[in-house]
């Protein structure tokens, strides 16, 4: 449909120039939808090669399965190509080709190359588009840092990109480019701008007709007209757009296009406007949430705790709301501070100064996790608290601790009492203080002796255990736990104040002294023999490796089977089982060593048979492998043979060509 209402005239002149082949291969193919534009021209020092052929045919191919213009897609048929070639090169130096490929679907066209194939696009008699060759020269130019012109440059053929490069490889792709009505597209290979100016080639363009014909025999009349010393292969194609096409539906798609933009924008509109009214309801949320939380802080700094615990639970509220966990667990502290002083307050004005010392005392504790906020004031409560507590309250306290069994706080009580009382002038509190602090000491000395004689009395009982304990394991040869044995009977002896328990128990260490030293000794004998036997073994193992490394496979085969024999007689499963597997790959080494030769000597005879046949490249390949087999074997004299074979065969191969 496309095609037939546009008018898309191609022509072309393709020679080989001075060479006997023309390695320049151009090819076209338009469709119903789209047209592909293919030209390559061969990389060689050789006389002729397939390789332009192969790469336009292999895109154009491609494209016809399946037509399109995505980058994507186009540089995939590209790269697929370059491993054609690659895979397809018996000689690597044979297969490789610049490429300009121009993709359409009839109103735009898209252009990709690799390598220096020249595209010029003219409109209206001006140029548009003109490509870039990809080689260092034309970096070179682009970047000023030489004075020499592209086409005359030593380097113009220097090319990091092309089809049929092993790596990687990345070809120019263009942005889509619009067509009109006029619109030209001149694409040329070496031959062409080596030799002709592209200031010439503007000029046959802009004095074009509707015929692109014309202006292609122009230009080779043009290059011939030069009679260069060394033509090489020149391909000249243009491709007129007399017409492109035109979208019938484009003005009511346009049209949809516009209102659904429309209708994008009103929606986005919205979202933005609900947006902000959302993000302004949050931010006054923040800003009451901040105001809260500094009127909390200030009512708590001047005292007044009633109006802080309504700003604290304002601002708790507005954090849960906001999912502000972490102001939200500062205020729950600030709250647990409030509420302590609050209790506190409450308890001090009913007089009950016990309970509100604790308190206090309590929402002191907890200003540690609330910036320490309130805590000058509790401190003040709390001293203020202390005058108003009867001595009486102190010394019952402390006989609440005494009952609980915490004398060391019942006697600090009970001390604070006596000073509360002196600092009152209350004698009779004093001496009750003083009374309960001779209470506390007199049970602090009776649990001591109660205690000490519970100790002398387990000590004995301990003594015994620990000292037949150890008799028993020193029967049954466990001279480390009858040393433990025996130190705990003596340090029991130590506790209890026993000293003819204390001397049994230093008598038997001495004995386990003794044995401890004789077992030593006949461990020590033994390890040395184990060592002597097992360095015998470790050397054994070393020399089998470098009889290995080296390639010495039978001394290897020996030296591991000795090892094998002392690491077995040292029960040292694990190495047996490690030199075992090297014992294995010792046997793979030697028959692989055995056929490794054999095959070296059938190539080399293959080679040499070959070579007398005049078959020099299957000499060639034969001789090859045989030289690979001979270095694997590490056999340098025969590999140097079949080096001088290789470049024997080379050189009558090249004299026989040139015979004929």
């Amino acid at each position: 449909m496309k095609k037939s209402n546009s008018e898309f005239k191609t022509a072309f002149v393709s020679e080989a120039g001075g060479e006997l082949a023309n390695n320049d291969y151009f090819a076209y193919i338009e469709l119903d939808d789209y047209a592909c534009y293919c030209l390559a021209t061969g990389i060689t020092d050789f006389k002729e090669t397939p390789a332009a052929q192969i790469a336009v045919e292999s895109f154009l191919m491609r494209f016809q399965d399946n037509p399109t213009m995505s980058r994507g897609s186009l540089v995939r048929y590209l790269e697929e190509v370059n491993n054609e070639l690659l895979r397809g090169a018996k000689n690597p130096e044979r297969l490789k080709a610049s490429v300009l490929v121009i993709v359409s679907d009839y109103e735009k066209i898209r252009y990709m190359e690799a390598g220096n194939i020249r595209l010029r696009m003219y409109r209206q008699g001006k140029k548009i588009v003109n490509s870039r060759d990809m080689s260092l020269a034309g970096d070179l130019v682009a970047n000023n840092e030489t004075d020499t012109v592209l086409d005359k440059h030593e380097e113009r053929h220097n090319l990091y990109a092309y089809l049929g490069k092993d790596g990687s490889f990345s070809p120019y792709v263009s942005d889509k480019v619009k067509l009109a009505d006029g619109d030209i597209l001149a694409f040329y290979t070496s031959g062409i701008w080596e030799n002709v100016d592209e200031g010439e080639i503007d000029d046959i363009f802009n004095e074009a007709g509707n015929e692109p014909q014309e202006s292609v025999d122009a230009i080779e009349d043009l290059l011939l007209s030069r009679q260069p010393d060394k033509l090489t292969s020149y391909t000249a194609a243009a491709l007129f757009i007399n017409k492109y096409y035109r979208d019938p539906e484009w003005e009511k798609r346009r049209a949809r296009y516009i209102k659904i933009a429309i209708i994008v924008f009103i929606i986005l509109l919205l979202l933005i406007i609900i947006g902000y009214i959302i993000y302004h309801f949050h931010q006054n949320k923040v800003e009451d949430l901040k105001r809260a939380e500094d009127e909390t802080i200030e009512y708590i700094r001047a005292g007044n705790f009633v109006r802080a615990k309504e700003s604290a639970e304002t601002a708790q509220q507005l954090a849960q709301d906001l999912r502000y966990f972490d102001d939200e667990k500062i205020l729950r502290n600030y709250l647990m501070v409030i509420d302590g002083i609050a209790a506190g307050d409450e308890a001090f004005k009913l007089k009950d100064y016990t309970s509100a010392f604790i308190l206090y005392n309590t929402a002191l504790d907890n200003t540690k996790n609330a910036d320490n906020l309130g805590e000058n004031y509790l401190r003040q409560k709390i001293s203020q608290t202390e005058e108003y507590l009867f001595v009486t309250d102190f010394i019952n306290l402390g006989y609440k601790a005494m009952d609980a069994g915490d004398l060391t706080k019942a006697e600090s009580v009970f001390y604070m009492a006596r000073e509360k009382a002196g600092a009152l002038h209350d004698e009779g509190g004093r001496h009750a203080a003083m009374d309960a602090l001779d209470s506390l000491y007199d049970k602090k000395a009776k649990m001591k002796a109660d205690g000490e004689a519970k100790i002398k009395e387990a000590g004995a009982k301990g003594v015994a255990d620990a000292m037949k304990k150890g008799d028993a394991l020193m029967e049954q040869g466990d001279i480390e736990g009858a040393e433990k044995a025996y130190l705990e009977a003596r340090a029991i002896a130590n506790a209890s104040g026993d000293r003819a328990a204390r001397a049994e128990a230093g008598n038997s260490l001495q004995d386990v002294h003794k044995a401890k030293t004789e077992k030593k000794m006949e461990e020590q004998k033994s390890l040395d023999d184990k060592n002597a036997i097992y360095a015998l073994a470790t050397d054994a193992l070393k020399n089998g490796d470098k009889a290995f490394t080296s390639g010495d496979y039978i001394s290897a085969q020996i030296y591991y089977q000795t090892a094998t024999e002392k690491f077995t007689a040292l029960g040292e499963k694990k190495e047996v089982e490690q030199i075992s597997v090297k014992l294995s790959l010792v046997g793979e080494k030697l028959n692989e060593s055995q056929a490794t030769a054999n095959n070296a000597k059938k190539a080399e005879e293959d080679a040499r048979n070959r070579y007398a046949g005049k078959d020099y490249q299957g000499a060639r390949e034969a001789a090859m492998r045989a030289k690979e087999l001979y270095i694997l074997m590490s056999n340098k004299v025969k590999a140097d043979e079949m080096t001088t074979l290789i470049e024997t065969i080379d050189m009558d191969s090249v004299i026989d060509k040139n015979m004929y």
